[in-house]
């Protein structure tokens, strides 16, 4: 009989991956945003809400009846029930304890000042005198996000005379706390790593562009750094997983190389976004989607260390006026360039484009490659520059179309407020 998996959520490069592993395939997705013809290759797609507790005890049943060889997941939202599942079932993966640390960075936070591991001053915040307090205390400016979200939604730097507007946002996200954090200098970097029965392996090391808002403009693979500071993020990033008790799977972990060293800024337990693993596949052949099945069906074997580099790749994210979208042009002429892997416009046309608010608002992207970091950002960069978004100018209107990023996980209700599956909010 074929292996039997189980996919958690709107990822359908998961269920290809599976697949092309010879795999049974289960989806469990929700009902409204599963779209024509993507469950063709699946044998059943399971119409639920899969972070409810409920859904963990459905799935035990079924499993009763036919065991399933892995559950699989890359979405956030889903990691609490994945860790559920993992549990449940004796199946290999993230423990609850390592997903309630990594999904909500007060824990975090926490977990790493207890191991006196990457210092960050932080603290709770819910009100402006929270705000008023730690800026006295660590000084101004500082951070302030959201204790549970991704895709750099609702990170702000925090000045003197911006605590009550700081307030007012958060208050509009229905967070009931938000986590306040020194500022950290320097650039910032993630790490992409996969951990084989407790040994991590470091698979790159990635530069971010970091644009408006916080959210990042573009990544590049690998990272251009000295040999004494990517071994020193390596040792911190290892140690990091270690704390919060990763055994299996992939990582991916952000990291500011600050004047005092580097910091870890947050981690997760599952591969990055921001289309980083086909940054990763193109420059050293390692697929973290396909590997992350693989391992888990037991059809892997462990890395002995890091592959080596066939090439460097980058994404660059494109610029947009505001306003309702009318067309897009040159998409052609940067499909021509022989290096470049992949173009994409998110948005449709009669689709309003607001600002850049977090990373689900980009309008497109660029994937490039080359023989060196510089050469495909550059190419990249240049390609996302040729794509001409052509719109009507429109009011201050900021709707966001529901499938236009690159996840397909990033609508509001999933990054901030939802319910864990032992029943406790985000807070």
């Amino acid at each position: 009989m074929k292996p039997r998996v189980l996919v958690l959520g709107d990822q359908q490069s998961m269920v290809d991956a599976a697949v092309k592993l010879g795999a049974e395939v289960w989806w469990a997705q929700h009902s409204e945003r599963v779209r024509p013809g993507e469950a063709a290759a699946t044998a059943v797609t399971l119409l639920a809400d899969y972070t409810e507790p409920a859904f963990v005890d459905l799935v035990a049943h079924l499993h009763l009846l036919r065991p399933f060889d892995a559950v699989v997941s890359i979405q956030e939202h889903a990691l609490l029930s994945l860790a559920a599942l993992n549990e449940r079932l004796g199946l290999s993966g993230p423990g609850r304890e390592t997903v309630r640390i990594v999904t909500d960075k007060w824990a975090m936070r926490t977990r790493l000042a207890e191991r006196g591991l990457s210092p960050v001053a932080a603290a709770l915040g819910r009100t402006a005198d929270d705000l008023r307090a730690f800026g006295a205390e660590r000084g101004f400016p500082f951070m302030a996000k959201p204790v549970a979200a991704t895709g750099s939604f609702g990170v702000v730097r925090v000045e003197p005379d911006e605590v009550e507007a700081v307030v007012k946002r958060f208050a509009g996200t229905g967070a009931s706390a938000f986590l306040m954090e020194e500022y950290l200098d320097g650039p910032e970097i993630s790490v992409e790593s996969f951990t084989f029965a407790g040994r991590h392996v470091v698979l790159a090391l990635t530069d971010k562009l970091i644009g408006q808002g916080f959210v990042e403009g573009g990544h590049t693979v690998p990272a251009t750094l000295d040999e004494a500071v990517v071994a020193e993020v390596v040792e911190l990033v290892g140690t990091f997983l270690d704390a919060v008790g990763l055994t299996d799977g992939p990582s991916h972990v952000e990291v500011k190389l600050t004047s005092d060293g580097p910091r870890v800024v947050e981690g997760h337990c599952r591969r990055g976004g921001d289309r980083i693993n086909e940054l990763v596949r193109l420059a050293y052949g390692v697929d973290m989607e396909e590997l992350t099945v693989a391992w888990a069906l037991g059809q892997a074997e462990p890395l002995a260390g890091p592959p080596p580099a066939l090439r460097a790749s980058a994404i660059k994210f494109a610029d947009a006026p505001c306003g309702e979208l009318v067309a897009v042009t040159g998409e052609e002429q940067v499909l021509a360039d022989p290096d470049v892997t992949e173009v994409r416009v998110l948005y449709e046309a009669g689709q309003h484009i607001g600002p850049v608010r977090w990373s689900g608002d980009r309008a497109g992207y660029v994937i490039a490659t080359g023989s060196t970091p510089e050469e495909a950002a550059a190419r990249a960069a240049a390609g996302a520059a040729r794509l001409e978004f052509g719109v009507k100018p429109a009011g201050p209107s900021s709707v966001r179309p529901e499938d236009r990023n690159l996840s397909r996980e990033n609508d509001l209700s999933r990054h901030v407020g939802y319910q864990r599956t032992d029943g406790t909010a985000d807070d």
